[in-house]
C-alpha cells in the first residue's frame, strides 16, 4: 500500500521544519540565497498537500513473497494478494470470512487484472493488481464496509527503552522498531509521522510527559504538524516482554478537556508485536469512524460547493465526490455563481459524509448560519445541506 508522496514522507516533513527555521534565522541577519528560497518554497509546495490526511493509492494491488514461479505456487500467491486487497478496502479481518468474499477468494483470477514479478534483495515477488470496481461492488453487496484512499494522519509520540535509558523515538531512527511500525502503517493503511525531536519538540516534551500520558504539553507540541490525530504511546521492558499503553486524541479539537478517543493497555512479547498491536488498534478505530457501510436507509442531503469559478475545478470536484466510500450517487440540483449544489445519496449517514468531507485539505467548511459567503450561497429549506468552500 502506497502513500502519495509516500516513501519521502517524514523525510520532507523534517525537511520543511529545519528549513522554516533557518529561513527565519537567514532573514534576521541576510536576504536568503536562491538555492534556500527555492528548497524552502518546495517544501512548502510538497508539504502542503499533505495537510488534513493523506491518499492512499495502490489500493487494488499487493505483494507477495514466493519461494518459486510454478503455477501451484502462483495460485497460492494470488489468493493472499486478493485477502490483502480486500482488507486494505475495507480496514477489518472479518470481511474475509464472509462467504461472498471468501467466494472471490477461490478464484482470484477473476478478479485479476495484471501480476509479475521481481526480485528484491533475493527474494522473489509476486505482485498482482486486481478490479478495484468489483472489489468494491463485492464489499457492497455483502453489507460490509468500504475504507476509501483519503484516510486520517497520525503524529506517533512513543517512549520506549533503549540501551537503558528511557527515549522518545524520532523519525531520524534506523531501528527495527522504527521499520516495524512504517510496515505496519502500511499494512493496515494508516498513514503515520514521528516528530522530529528537534530542540523545539525537546523544550516543549518530554520522555515523562509521553509514559506519564500527560496530554497538555503534547498537545501544544503537536500544533507545529500538519496531522489529524495525535498519539502517546508507552513501550515499558518488564523482562522478556512487553507492556504497552495507547492514547489516541483528535488534534483538531481546540477547546474543552482533552479525552482520549482510545485507550489501550496490552503485552507484547516484543517491540515489533507491540508496534504491530499498537497499528491494529487505531486500525480498528479509524474503520469505525471513516469505513461505510451501507445502511438500507436511502439516507441523502444536500451539499454545496462555492469557489467552482472554472470547469476544471467542477470536474476535479465531482470525481474526488464519487470516490468518496460513503456516496452512491451526486446529481447538479442548483447552479448559482460560482456555486454549485448537489443532492447527494449516501451510503452511511451525512455525519459519515462530513468526517470524510473534513479530511480533504481542498473542502474549508463554512457555517450556513453566518457570513457574506453564506448569504450569496444557494439557499435551501434542507435541514441537512452542507456548505463548503472548494480549493482544488
Amino acid at each position: 500500500m502506497d502513500i502519495n508522496i509516500p516513501e519521502n514522507f517524514i523525510m520532507l516533513h523534517s525537511v520543511h521544519l529545519f528549513l522554516m527555521r533557518l529561513s527565519d534565522q537567514m532573514l534576521k541577519k541576510m536576504p536568503m540565497k536562491p538555492l534556500i528560497t527555492q528548497l524552502f518554497a518546495l517544501s512548502l509546495l510538497l508539504f502542503t498537500s499533505l495537510s488534513q490526511g493523506v491518499e492512499i493509492s495502490k489500493l487494488d494491488e499487493a505483494e507477495v513473497v514466493v519461494a518459486s514461479r510454478a503455477n501451484d505456487v502462483k495460485a497460492k500467491a494470488l489468493g493472499q494478494a486478493l485477502a490483502s486487497v480486500f482488507l486494505k478496502n475495507s480496514g477489518t479481518p472479518s470481511v474475509l470470512a464472509h462467504p461472498l468474499v471468501k467466494m472471490q477468494l477461490k478464484q482470484p483470477d477473476v478478479l485479476l487484472v495484471q501480476y509479475g514479478y521481481t526480485e528484491v534483495n533475493g527474494e522473489l515477488i509476486l505482485t498482482a493488481s486486481f478490479d478495484h470496481q468489483r472489489i468494491i461492488n463485492t464489499l457492497r453487496q455483502a453489507d460490509l464496509p468500504v475504507w476509501g484512499s483519503q484516510r486520517p494522519l497520525t503524529l506517533f509520540w512513543l517512549a520506549l527503552d533503549e540501551g537503558g535509558d528511557k527515549v522518545l523515538l524520532a523519525d531520524s531512527s534506523v531501528s527495527e522498531l522504527r521499520q516495524e511500525l512504517e510496515l505496519s502503517s502500511r499494512n493496515n493503511g494508516i498513514p503515520v509521522l514521528l516528530p522530529v525531536l528537534d530542540l523545539d519538540d525537546l523544550m516543549a516534551v518530554n520522555v515523562t510527559d509521553v509514559r506519564g500520558m500527560f496530554v497538555e504539553p503534547v498537545s501544544k507540541a503537536s500544533n507545529r504538524y500538519q496531522a489529524d490525530y495525535f498519539t502517546l504511546v508507552d513501550f515499558d521492558k518488564q523482562g522478556s516482554h512487553i507492556n504497552f499503553t495507547l492514547a489516541l486524541y483528535d488534534k483538531t479539537r481546540t477547546n474543552g478537556v482533552l479525552m482520549p478517543l482510545l485507550r489501550h493497555q496490552g503485552q507484547a512479547a516484543d517491540y515489533q508485536q507491540a508496534a504491530k498491536d499498537v497499528m491494529e488498534k487505531l486500525a480498528n478505530y479509524f474503520v469505525s469512524q471513516y469505513a461505510i457501510a451501507a445502511t438500507g436507509e436511502g439516507n441523502e442531503t444536500e451539499v454545496t460547493f462555492m469557489g467552482l469559478g472554472k470547469m476544471t475545478q467542477t470536474v476535479a470536484l465531482e470525481s474526488y465526490l464519487r470516490q468518496l466510500s460513503a456516496v452512491k450517487n451526486i446529481k447538479v440540483s442548483q447552479i448559482k455563481g460560482d456555486s454549485i449544489r448537489y443532492q447527494v445519496e449516501l451510503f452511511g449517514t451525512v455525519e459519515d459524509l462530513q468526517r470524510l468531507l473534513n479530511l480533504d485539505p481542498r473542502l474549508n467548511a463554512i457555517d450556513s448560519q453566518g457570513g457574506v459567503d453564506a448569504y450569496y450561497a444557494p439557499q435551501s429549506t434542507s435541514a441537512q445541506e452542507l456548505l463548503y468552500q472548494w480549493r482544488g
